[in-house]
């Protein structure tokens, strides 16, 4: 199986990022309104924000995924090791932090909202991004060092050494 090339795993992850951006930044717009949010499907998403679960330390959990998925749009748009690295962390925290979410929703506040559903499944989708960036053969040092000499002109031979 030939995985997807470094520029179409960032160029995926950049719209998934503009995607998260968009989800989260409409609930911070609108818990800083002070209004409900439009719940599409179900009705759970007022209970959802204005659980105890809604904020982390006093900060809205809907800022904190602005902050995320700005981080993951600047991974995709850095190249090589940082990019993926600060893509993979980020992906992976945010992943693990949105399914402690999710299980809150379903099993301690007992309400789905929408946004989260949505968000959840873009951050799962950033992480299968993220990891394939990572396993992809650009991402290796082996990789790297033959799309390098193959940018590079031909060698000279060095002349002999003198004694």
């Amino acid at each position: 199986m030939r995985l997807p090339s470094e520029l179409s795993l960032r160029i995926g992850l950049a719209v998934v990022a503009l995607a998260g951006l968009a989800d989260s930044g409409y609930l911070t717009a609108v818990r800083l309104a002070g209004s409900d949010p439009v719940c599409v499907v179900g009705g759970g998403c007022h209970t959802v924000q204005q659980s105890d679960y809604s904020e982390l330390a006093g900060i809205p959990v809907a800022v904190l995924g602005l902050i995320g998925y700005a981080t993951l749009l600047v991974a995709a748009i850095l190249p090589g090791q940082l990019g993926r690295a600060l893509g993979l962390f980020t992906a992976f925290v945010g992943f693990g932090f949105s399914a402690w979410l999710t299980f809150v929703e379903l099993f301690i506040i007992d309400a789905i909202c929408t946004w989260c559903v949505v968000s959840a499944v873009l951050i799962t989708l950033a992480l299968i991004l993220t990891v394939l960036r990572a396993l992809s053969p650009e991402a290796t040092p082996a990789g790297s060092a033959d799309r390098s000499a193959q940018d590079l002109p031909p060698r000279e031979p060095l002349p002999p050494a003198s004694t």
